[in-house]
């Protein structure tokens, strides 16, 4: 096999292969006007165009799904967006639904009462340090509001105006030690003074002073502005009683009085500044 590797006809049939190479290429350059060299590299080349055309497929792709993904984060932004517009437009419809309730009740309160003049407020600060609950509204000397006007919460009593300003004023409720208000119990129609003590208004509560100590007052009982004075019109409804305790000092009782106002959650009010036997 070696020596005919070398031989004479080895060599004759090498050439001959080798020619037909060269003719093929010739052919084919021929046929697309390119150079022998240029077929034979286009030909060692097309492995590598193959593999080029494949990548640039699959970048294409690649590149779809950058753009689909980009246009799924915009219309998430979008739908975010709407969401949140939606969720503002239900606070907006819940506070005009609370608004329409609040003067809903105050015109029946107005019904009943046509001598009451009202001026609307909503709270617009509080005092978070204050244990007896003040607040502010947004109304004041401009909307008529004047010092010791009641403040009402329905056929509620909140408190009475403490301090004016031309377009606000500040509320003390009942809670508050320095308010008084002449009471009375509605079943057993004793009387006495509903003010605020420190120890109790730290749950929300304040007492009814002034009883007897064989008072009919009971658990329950329903405690409503006397009228005297003229500071309150009589029968806003302050609380509901919820205990009746002796006192120690003398012979007298006191009831303690669960306010029929949430102050935490009161957002509106009217200030009645004008009613019949104010200031008398």
């Amino acid at each position: 096999m070696k020596k005919w590797l070398h031989s004479a006809s080895f060599r004759v049939l090498a050439l001959l292969l080798a020619a037909a190479v060269l003719g093929c290429a010739a052919a084919a350059g021929a046929a697309s006007a390119s150079s022998p060299v240029s077929s034979a590299l286009s030909v060692l080349f097309t492995p590598l165009r193959q593999v080029s055309a494949s990548l640039s497929e699959s970048l294409s792709a690649y590149s779809g799904y950058f753009v689909s993904a980009d246009y799924y984060r915009q219309r998430s932004q979008e739908l975010e967006n709407e969401l949140a517009s939606l969720r503002a437009d239900m606070v907006d419809y819940e506070q005009i639904k609370q608004k329409l309730t609040t003067y809903e009740q105050f015109l029946e309160v107005k019904e009943q009462n046509p001598d009451y003049t009202f001026a609307p407020g909503a709270v617009i600060a509080r005092d978070s340090a204050d244990l007896y609950y003040s607040f502010v509204l947004d109304c004041g000397s401009s909307d008529g509001v004047s010092v010791n006007d009641p403040v009402i919460f329905g056929s509620y009593l909140a408190g009475v105006v403490k301090e004016v300003r031309p377009s606000s004023c500040v509320v003390k409720t009942f809670l508050d030690p320095s308010v008084h208000v002449s009471a009375y119990e509605v079943r057993s129609r004793e009387e006495g003074i509903v003010s605020g003590e420190t120890a109790l208004a730290a749950d929300g509560l304040c007492r009814l002073s002034g009883l007897s100590r064989d008072t009919a007052v009971a658990e329950g009982g329903i405690v409503c502005t006397a009228g005297v004075g003229g500071v309150y019109p009589r029968d806003l409804i302050l609380g509901s009683v919820r205990e009746v305790v002796d006192e120690t000092t003398d012979v007298s009782a006191y009831a303690v009085l669960e306010p029929g106002i949430d102050f935490h959650e009161l957002t509106d009010a009217f200030v009645l500044i004008d009613f019949a036997g104010k200031g008398e």
